[in-house]
Parts: structure tokens; sequence; C-alpha cells
């Protein structure tokens, strides 16, 4: 009973977290221009909508399939009953992302707890998930849910395998395979839990028994199979092959898909700047003392003749790391990414990569003379995960930080293993000659952690996405007011349409990629309010910052023209 009440406390903690990092989106008007396209797209009003949301591709009848097709029926049907209860009153849908997040997190420290036996490590891992900064590249986004439809479907699925193995529980395993169905027709990205499931299964089998353990884990995992065969026959026959982006980009975006991959766990903003120009002192004091740390680990096992080229590699790594990310974060323009064309803020990208580096090879140095540790089995499993996407981030063609949202949880878990294992000793819990080394541990993971915990949407009011919808919403506002009175016959033609703010630099707490309108949004959007008139578009709207108030000019003659101005 004790326990129990432990797992519903650390349950209640993150979901509470959640909430509060991102409460102020309840707030929000309709934000990301595909949110009010897949409302619009969703809605079921014959029997024919329905049969349209499993035989065609997502955003079906808009512009949206020239840049790419996609099958996720499970995204359109929750949009389709939340217009059935909410109409197009934004508060709803956010109000469905916001409790999204929060069952996410929950189901992080149920399933992080159950991966690794230790209620402390998931609840660690739920709590850094529910106010990580990757979260303002989702939650705020309507139209970012099949994000958090994966997440929630992809932990249930992995949850319950896991559980059904132990309990060997048959009812658990349908149970699983049914959540990964839910999981693969909410986002393709979804493919990787199969194979997790059958990872994690070989891994916690006997090492001297491989061939059993081998074919009890593809037993096992069978019925994950069998799903994601029939998922891909689906997929297949709707889009007529593979599906994704239409376009090829250039090599060298393609090249940095996991160097934004990385960023986006452990670098999400400019954080060595931001905090640099409030006192350079504290970035040399924070960056500094992790080397400082492993050169007193260095010399103390040198001393004991406990160094070996493994120990020192990861070592010598962190402090020459960590001495070039001061140059760097000095001096960004300096930077050897500079002629990599993808590239707008090499300076960060080199920072970040550097950091990432540095952080993570003072952590292995750290683990590694840290003899004690009983946790490789759930390590490895987590580095697995962290790695499974990458594969599939090529094949899509495309990565955005809003990809990263449920492959942050095993970085997160990774760090809460480390904690859970080293802080009893800082406490004295263990032998006294463990004790320095433990205390490494726990400043390696701090430091790795440190923009995530700097960058949290918990602290700050705004992602930029309320600016944001704010503009959307006088936008169509005065475009569905030009339209309104206009015979259904007259074409349309719309100028000065907003569609970004690009934001520079990057703000603590912003989100990476806060958009607003395209042409197939507003066409959407005036076909929600009754209005069928064709609709054509001029030059569209980008801005460095938040523009002012928006009006229009309109000119009827046999069509009517809208010019929409900004003050």
């Amino acid at each position: 009973m004790k326990r129990s009440h432990g797992v519903a406390l650390a349950a209640l903690l993150a979901f509470s977290l959640a909430v509060l990092a991102h409460v102020e989106s309840l707030g929000y008007w309709f934000t990301s221009y595909d949110s009010i396209a897949l409302v619009e797209t969703s809605r079921i009003a014959s029997l024919a909508d329905l049969r349209t949301i499993f035989t065609k591709p997502l955003l079906y009848g808009t512009s949206y399939l020239d840049a790419g097709r996609f099958y996720r029926p499970v995204v359109n049907l929750v949009y389709a009953a939340e217009y059935a209860l909410w109409g197009v009153d934004p508060f709803g849908y956010h109000l469905t992302n916001l409790l999204l997040h929060g069952f996410v997190s929950v189901l992080v420290v149920l399933t992080i707890r159950s991966l690794t036996d230790s209620l402390r490590t998931g609840a660690l891992t739920g709590a850094l998930f529910a106010v990580h900064p990757l979260g303002t590249d989702v939650v705020p986004a309507i139209s970012r849910r099949q994000d958090m439809l994966l997440a929630l479907f992809g932990l249930l699925a992995l949850w319950l395998f896991v559980e059904s193995v132990r309990r060997d529980s048959r009812r658990l395993r349908v149970g699983a395979a049914v959540a990964y169905g839910l999981a693969l027709f909410s986002k393709e990205t979804a493919a990787v839990v199969g194979p997790l499931a059958f990872v994690w299964l070989v891994l916690e089998g006997p090492s001297l028994r491989r061939r059993s353990t081998y074919r009890r884990a593809i037993v096992a995992v069978a019925p994950l199979a069998a799903v994601a065969v029939g998922y891909l026959a689906v997929r297949f026959a709707v889009l007529g092959g593979i599906g994704g982006y239409t376009h090829d980009p250039p090599l060298s975006q393609t090249l940095l898909f996991p160097v934004q991959y990385v960023l986006s766990l452990v670098y999400q903003a400019d954080v060595l700047a931001a905090i640099g120009g409030v006192s350079t002192p504290l970035v040399i004091a924070v960056v500094a003392a992790v080397p400082l740390a492993l050169l007193v680990s260095f010399a103390r096992d040198r001393a004991l003749g406990r160094i070996t080229p493994r120990r020192a590699l990861p070592l010598v790594v962190a402090i020459v790391g960590f001495a070039v990310l001061l140059v760097v974060a000095r001096f960004p323009g300096a930077s050897p990414l500079a002629s990599i064309d993808a590239v707008d803020h090499a300076g960060w990208y080199t920072a970040g990569i550097v950091f990432a580096i540095a952080a993570a090879s003072a952590l292995l140095a750290a683990i590694a003379s840290a003899r004690s540790f009983a946790a490789g089995r759930s390590m490895g499993f987590f580095v697995v995960w962290l790695l499974s996407p990458l594969p599939l981030f090529f094949l899509a063609k495309q990565f955005a930080f809003r990809d990263a949202y449920f492959f942050a949880i095993p970085l997160l878990a990774l760090a809460a293993v480390c904690l859970d294992a080293a802080l009893p000793a800082v406490d004295g819990w263990r032998t006294f000659s463990n004790r320095d080394t433990d205390a490494l541990v726990v400043v390696a993971v701090l430091v790795l952690l440190l923009p995530s915990i700097a960058a949290s949407p918990l602290l700050y009011a705004d992602s930029g996405w309320g600016e944001t919808s704010d503009v959307t919403r006088t936008a169509l506002t005065e475009i569905d007011r030009s339209v309104s009175g206009v015979d259904a016959g007259t074409p349309v033609a719309i100028a000065g349409v907003p569609t970004k703010i690009d934001y520079h630099p990057q703000r603590l707490g912003q989100a990476h990629k806060v958009t607003m309108l395209q042409p197939h949004s507003v066409r959407s959007w005036l076909r929600l309010q009754g209005h069928d008139n064709r609709v054509t578009f001029g030059r569209l709207q980008s801005f460095h910052s938040v523009p002012g108030n928006v009006s229009t000019k309109t000119r009827e003659n046999e069509r009517l023209l809208i010019w929409l101005r900004y003050n």
C-alpha cells in the first residue's frame, strides 16, 4: 500500500508540473499553421467523411499534400471529436493538449519505474520531462497533437509490454499490441517501439543463454510485429507508398539532422550566451566546475593506479571540450561550422555540440570510475532508445525539434539513473572512498541538465505562441469580415497573410519554430465560417518581431482584393 501511494504521489507531481509549465496556453488562439486545416478536414458530418479519415492522407483536400503525405487517422478522429464538442473555440483544443502532456508525463513515471525497478528514477524522469523546453514546441501548438499521441500510446505500449512479461499476462500483452497500433496510426515514428520492446527483452535475459533469450524475445514481440506489418500494409494502400515529405533537402541540411537532434535534447537555446550576458564569470565557473572535478578524480585514480586509456579518454575530451566551449561562448562568430549553408547561427550550433560532447564525456568519465554502478542494462536500453529515431529522420527527409518530444525521455532517464545511483553516496550512505566519485556524477549530470532547466517553460510566461496567436486571430477576423456578405461565386485574392516570426536571437523559453498561417489554413478557416469562395494568394508576410495592429484594405470589382497591412 505504501509503495502504491508513492507511485500515485510521483504521478501527481509529474502531472501538476506539466500543467503548471503550460497552463498559459489555455488563453491562446489557434496556433501553428496546420491547426485550423486539421480541424476543418477532420470534421465528420456523414459516413463519407468518416470513410475519408481512414482512406485518405492527412489534410486531404488541402495544398499541404504538395509538401508531404502522411497517414494518421487517430489524429483525425481526435480532432473530429473535439470539433463536435468545441466547434471553433480554441480553448478546448488547448485543454486537450495540456491534459495530454500531463498524461504523458504520468506514463513517463510509470514506464521508467517499470523499466528500472526504481520509483525515484521514474519520478525524477517524469518531473524533468514535464518541464522540459521541448514542450514549448509541442504543447501550445494545436497541430502538433500527433507527437503527444505518439508519446502517450508509445509509452503505454512499452509499459504494458514490460508488465506483461513480468506478470506473464496475455491480457496485458494484447493491451500492448492495441496501444502500439494506436501509436503507429498517430505518427509513424512509433515504429521504434516494437524494436525497443525486443531490445529490452534481450537485455533482460540471462547472458549465458543468449539463443533461448532471442527465441523468447521473438515470440513475445510477435504480436507487435504483426501490428506493424498490418499498419505498413494499410499505409502503403492509402498513400501509394511509404509517404513522407515530397521535397529532397540539400545534403548539408540532411547531415545536420543528428546535430539538430542532439541540440534539441541538451542545448535548446544559446544558454551560455544568455547567462554570459549577465555574468561572464558565472559562465566560466559553471563550465569549469566539471573538468576541475575530473582532474581531481584523475589525480586520485592515478595515485591509486586505476587509470586506463578507457577511463582517460573521456576525461581528456571533456576538459578540451569545456575549454573550447568558453572560446565559442565568448566569440560565437568564430565557428568551424560557418561554411555550412543550412546553419543560420553557426556559433549557436557549435556551442551546443561542444557542450553536448563535453558534458557527455564528463559523465562517461565519472561513470567509468564509479565502481558501484549497477544499472548497466537500463542505461544500455536508454542509449538504444535515444539513437533509435535517427534512421527515421533520414527516411522522412526532415527533422524538427518537436520530433524529439518522445525521445527526450531516454536522455532524462539516463540522467535520473545516474543521480539515483550517486545521490545516496553523497549523503554518506556508502563508503567514504566512493563519495567524491559519486559527487562528480551529480555535478556532471546537473551541468548536462543546465540548459534544459534554464530554458524550462516553468520559468517563462510566454513561449512566443501567445504573441503569434493574437496576430493570427486578428488577421483571420479581418479576412472573415471582408468576405462576409460577398457572393459565394466572387473570387477572393488575399495578400499579406502572416506566416511566421523569425526571432533573432532565440530567447530562453522560446519555441524554435513559431508559425502562424499558410494559404491552406486561411482557406480552411473561411470554409469553417461557411464561405465557399475560390481564394488565391499574393505575397505572404514574415516578421522579425511582433507586428502592430492589423488592418485591411479591400477593393471589389469582378473579384474581392484584400490587403493585410501592419503598423
